[in-house]
């Protein structure tokens, strides 16, 4: 029997903290491997290297998403679950439907919002995008 496999998306905010320990309790207890995806949402008409402050700025995005995703593996990694990390530049909802369809997870695992801000909102704009845009299962924390 192949592995459970879950893709976690986080973005670094308070509010993926929770995810993340939501996602080990279940990772924990079906004994899965977890892979935690972090996008830098793309701007397309920048799309090229025009200026030294856009890399430097792209840079630092990079940076803030690495340790973003070493601070969520290490979580995994403390429990003894098995963790990858993967970064992907794009807008989130696609990427994080394309993934988990080409990869074929059992389980995606997001927040109900994240860094977008409107907290009234029921659902963030990527949670909702994704919810109609994935064809796995798909567990959304609150």
């Amino acid at each position: 029997m192949d592995m459970f496999r879950i893709l976690m998306a986080t973005d670094g905010s308070e509010h993926s903290q929770k995810t993340t320990g939501q996602t080990i309790k279940l990772a924990d207890a079906l004994k899965a491997e977890v892979t935690v995806l972090y996008v830098i949402e793309g701007n397309p008409q920048i799309g090229y290297d025009f200026f030294a402050a856009y890399r430097k700025t792209e840079e630092k995005i990079e940076n803030a998403g690495h340790k973003i995703l070493e601070k969520a593996a290490q979580a995994f990694r403390d429990k003894g679950i098995a963790v990858t990390t993967r970064m992907e530049k794009g807008h989130p909802s696609n990427i994080i439907c394309a993934i988990a369809d080409q990869d074929k997870y059992d389980l995606v695992i997001l927040g109900s919002r994240g860094l977008g801000g409107v907290k009234e909102m029921l659902l963030g704009s990527v949670s909702n995008a994704v919810v109609h845009c994935i064809k796995e299962n798909i567990l959304i924390v609150k």
